[in-house]
């Protein structure tokens, strides 16, 4: 069955790269954001997913989500690793634990949220409706968390704010896109319209043995029709 092109994906890819291009120029000249490994390798990684949802090409929902199952993994190495990173900007160190705690809990909820839209992709372990709002609701508490930390690495200047604002702006953009991948997929069953010619031609060869009679061929043929 031929699949239709999702309009959604399509929106949500467009605004995605958009926004990755906003937010690399404003954290390649105002400082980065903190809230992911890279904002180099977060443009790089998640520009592709964007080419991927905008072609949408066939099995692109499932190499879309392997990708983000990678980059969410990387994210969550950062935030064990990144308090390293963060002692020059973060002068308190309890708020450097509070940020670190923030990231490391917003990026886990972002790995489950993939990892159950690539699970939904290649197996439909759960119903759709299940999937859709689990993923929803582990996105939208992954965002909540970034956005609460953010102004622990935000300084009062115009510059800070502004890029700041178009990185939180992508990750919204991500986020749109990753739960649109979650569709409802009806699964065609096709047995069931050969499985009337299949019990004809068995019929047929237990007539032509001399299994059945006749009238016993003929009885089980109009049973067969009825189905």
């Amino acid at each position: 069955m031929k699949k239709t092109y999702n309009l959604g994906l399509l929106t949500g890819g467009i605004s995605l790269m958009l926004a990755l291009i906003a937010s690399f120029v404003l954290q390649d000249y105002f400082s980065e954001s903190f809230l992911t490994l890279s904002f180099t390798f977060d443009t790089f990684i998640l520009i592709a997913v964007a080419f991927m949802l905008i072609l949408q090409f066939k099995s692109f929902d499932k190499i879309a989500a392997i990708v983000l199952v990678i980059y969410g993994a990387f994210n969550i190495l950062y935030g064990i690793v990144g308090s390293q990173t963060l002692s020059d900007v973060i002068n308190s160190t309890e708020l450097e634990v509070i940020f670190i705690l923030g990231l490391l809990l917003g990026h886990v909820l972002f790995e489950i949220a993939v990892l159950f839209v690539l699970l939904h992709l290649t197996q439909q372990r759960f119903e759709y409706k299940f999937t859709k709002k689990f993923v929803i609701v582990a996105l939208s508490v992954s965002l909540l968390l970034l956005i609460a930390i953010s102004p622990l690495v935000t300084f009062m200047t115009f510059q800070s704010i502004i890029r700041m604002v178009f990185s939180i702006i992508s990750i919204i953009a991500l986020y749109f896109c990753i739960q649109q991948m979650v569709t409802d997929t009806p699964i065609v069953v096709e047995a069931p319209a050969k499985a009337v010619p299949n019990k004809r031609l068995e019929l047929s060869k237990l007539y032509e043995r001399g299994i059945i009679t006749q009238e016993e061929y003929q009885t089980r043929l109009d049973l067969i029709d009825k189905e």
